[in-house]
């Protein structure tokens, strides 16, 4: 029988996640808690987003910076990803 999202969440308490945001964000960290609205919050997280190259304006650059804690908004994610 399938889960449902919030089953699934909560399974995952504790465990590495991804997620993908608007505007092509992604974080990754582990999953502390979350609420009916799907705010989340995320301890040791890399986040992940593209940058124009100032040098080449047709090149995008891949660019991470690292948080400790960080809360994303429910609205603002587009999927979330779980490792096996």
């Amino acid at each position: 029988m399938p889960h449902d999202p919030i089953q699934t969440l909560g399974e995952s308490l504790g465990k590495r996640i991804t997620i993908k945001c608007k505007r092509s964000k992604t974080f990754i960290g582990i999953l502390k808690s979350f609420n009916a609205h799907l705010n989340v919050l995320l301890e040791d997280v890399t986040y992940k987003y593209f940058e124009r190259d100032p040098e080449n304006e047709e090149n995008l650059l891949e660019k991470t910076e690292n948080f400790n804690k960080l809360v994303l908004r429910g609205d603002s994610i587009v999927f979330i990803g779980f490792e096996q």
